[in-house]
């Protein structure tokens, strides 16, 4: 049996946000963002009652992490209980490349539109698809460029005979041996406790504490996973 095609309710909502720092800098108060976002919703067709008025006050738009407005307002729209949000600004709505490619693959997905007034793109468009698509290629972009960079300076590294962690990079003060111990260990599925014992058991010394621990291990392996001594000497 085929299934049926989602069916979306024509709401807009026009999300809001604010923190402290920044209505004191720009003065874009929330109640100037709702006049701006309603008279562009009136002007892309949704009547009165088919507008709602979303506040998110004093959070910072570092990660929709710590924004229940707007996670909440993601949700409805991608279970079709809206199909558009209107912003004033790109940054009212994602800060971060990843959060804004997060929402727009949402929206992409689900179908749902993506209004900005300061960049005049509406995602309902072909041109504010364009725009958007553009966008998130040249992310993907940069973020393998940035990639490739780092794999460069790790290589240029290991030809200089630099160790991550010794001579270049944050210092740890774990030996050069226990630390590759403990990565040799974890290659072959050693769980992060029994290696806390082990080394417990042979008298190897932490660096705080009287002993080693699975939380410590774990946070050790961490740090060098993406700089496995290993490869370096």
């Amino acid at each position: 049996m085929a299934k049926k095609p989602k069916t979306k309710r024509k709401v807009a909502l026009l999300y809001t946000r604010v923190s402290t720092t920044m209505q004191v800098n720009d003065g874009m108060s929330l109640g100037a963002q709702e006049r701006d976002l309603k008279r562009a919703a009136e002007n892309a067709g949704y009547a009165d009652d088919e507008i709602e008025l979303l506040r998110e006050e004093g959070r910072s738009g570092k990660s929709i992490t710590g924004r229940p407005v707007l996670r909440n307002a993601l949700e409805r729209l991608d279970s079709g209980d809206a199909d558009a949000i209107f912003v004033t600004r790109i940054d009212r709505l994602a800060r971060s490349t990843k959060d804004f490619l997060s929402i727009v693959d949402r929206a992409n997905t689900n179908e749902w539109r993506i209004v900005m007034l300061d960049l005049n793109l509406d995602t309902a468009s072909y041109q504010g698809r364009f725009v958007v698509t553009i966008m998130s290629a040249l992310a993907e972009m940069e973020r393998a460029i940035i990639a490739e960079r780092q794999k460069d300076v790790h290589r240029d590294r290991r030809e200089k005979g630099k160790e991550w962690g010794v001579d270049v990079g944050p210092k740890t003060k774990v030996p050069v041996e226990t630390r590759r111990r403990i990565l040799e260990l974890r290659e072959k599925g050693v769980s992060y406790a029994k290696i806390a014992d082990m080394l417990n058991a042979d008298g190897v010394a932490p660096v705080r504490g009287d002993k080693w621990h699975a939380g410590t291990v774990h946070r050790l392996v961490n740090g060098l996973k993406d700089k496995r001594l290993t490869d370096e000497t």
